[in-house]
C-alpha cells in the first residue's frame, strides 16, 4: 500500500507512506521515476541513477533492519538536486556492516554515502529519519 502525502523536509516534492515489505523498494522507485520525469528540468542519467540507487537502498534497509509496518519516502525539488527523507519507526540509527561478498550485506550504507553530497541521521524515541542530498 501506499498514500501519497506531502513532503517533509526539503520544500516542494513528493511524499508516501510505504508497507515495510519486499514491494516498498519496488514502489519507492517507481515514485522517484515519477518525480524525477515531473521536474521542470532534464535530470542527467548519473544524477537520475544516483537518486534511484540512494532511494532504493534506503528503503531495503528499512525493510530489512528496522521494525515497524510502515516507512516514509519523501522526495523534494531542490533547484539543483533532489532531497530524500526516509523514515522509520526504529530509533536505532544505520550501523555500517561487515562487507560480505556472498549477498548478505554490507554494500548499502557506503553506496549512499559515496552518492550523496549530504547524509544526516535523526533519531528521536519513536524513530529516525535518514536524510540525503543527491547534486546535479
Amino acid at each position: 500500500m501506499t498514500t501519497v502525502e506531502p513532503p517533509c523536509d526539503f520544500g516542494p516534492g513528493l511524499g508516501a507512506r510505504l508497507e515495510r515489505d519486499p514491494q516498498a523498494a519496488v514502489n519507492a522507485r517507481r515514485m522517484v521515476r515519477t518525480f524525477l520525469g515531473d521536474l521542470p528540468r532534464t535530470v542527467p542519467r548519473e544524477a537520475a541513477e544516483a537518486v534511484m540507487l540512494v532511494v532504493s537502498e534506503l528503503v531495503t534497509n528499512v525493510v530489512r533492519h528496522a521494525r515497524g509496518r510502515l516507512c516514509s519516502l519523501d522526495l523534494s525539488d531542490m533547484g539543483h538536486g533532489v532531497g530524500i527523507s526516509v523514515s522509520d519507526d526504529d530509533p536505532q540509527p544505520p550501523r555500517p556492516r561487515r562487507l560480505d561478498l556472498t549477498g548478505q550485506g554490507g554494500l548499502g550504507w557506503p553506496l549512499v554515502s559515496r552518492l550523496s553530497s549530504e547524509l544526516t541521521v535523526h533519531s528521536r524515541p519513536d524513530g529516525k529519519t535518514v536524510r540525503a542530498v543527491v547534486l546535479f
